[in-house]
């Protein structure tokens, strides 16, 4: 007669996993079938099956992630590129400098309480604009010693190693004590200043007379004063 309990080990050691029942380990038994065992190897089937199909979805998700970076620009060089259009791009300069001028009365007149004078200027620019200016200027002077002006004339000279002209114009006020500030702007370039444009302010006061490379020799004839200062702005050279 076969023994139950060899039957049972023999059983017992053919199975890998087993299925434990909750009212069989209270007993301190544990309990696998057939059925049971059947029951895991089709789980394990099922789960090999998903497990290679989710390893093969995720290859084919990571092959086309490389594929998009590849041909997609990165966020940092968006970035960079809208930076680009800022003052600090390629083109762009940031203008500062000195400048003094000569200033000849050639009209004056008074208009009710106001005077109206018009001078011609000779101009001095060292710095980043390194030439010449020379223009005429229309000042109203009120009875409390303050001005408004406007003027234009040619800038010839240097600008980042480019020479030729512009036109520059200006317009600005002046206190009672002759402290004036004004807005600039350059354009109409010819020779290698042809595709710059740029705009900026200046301040300025009167001077005592002096001589300077654009300015006359003799500076008595300054009979509108002298005037200097600083001037900052921005230039471009445009494709």
């Amino acid at each position: 007669m076969r023994d139950p309990t060899q039957d049972f080990s023999n059983s017992f050691s053919t199975h890998l996993t087993c299925f434990s029942h909750t009212t069989k380990l209270q007993m301190g038994v544990s309990v696998c079938t057939t059925y049971e065992r059947s029951i895991m190897n089709c789980d394990n089937k099922k789960s090999r099956s998903k497990s290679r199909h989710l390893t093969a979805a995720l290859g084919k998700a990571f092959v086309a992630l490389a594929i998009l970076a590849v041909f997609l620009p990165l966020p940092g060089s968006q970035a960079g590129e809208s930076r680009g259009n800022g003052s600090s791009a390629p083109g762009f300069i940031a203008a500062s400098g000195l400048w003094v001028d000569c200033n000849i009365v050639t009209d004056f007149k008074q208009v009710g309480r106001n005077l109206i004078i018009t001078v011609d200027i000779t101009e001095t620019f060292s710095g980043t604009l390194g030439g010449c200016y020379t223009g005429t200027e229309r000042d109203v002077v009120y009875r409390n010693g303050s001005a408004t002006f406007h003027g234009s004339g040619i800038f010839t000279g240097v600008v980042n190693g480019q020479s030729g002209t512009m036109v520059m114009i200006y317009e600005g006020t002046a206190n009672a004590q002759g402290v004036a500030s004004a807005n600039w702007v350059l354009e109409q370039g010819t020779g290698g200043l042809t595709n710059l444009h740029g705009q900026g302010t200046f301040e300025g006061t009167l001077v005592a007379l002096q001589t300077s490379p654009c300015t006359p020799p003799d500076p008595t004839v300054c009979d509108g004063g002298m005037f200097g200062g600083t001037y900052g702005g921005n230039l471009h050279f445009t494709p």
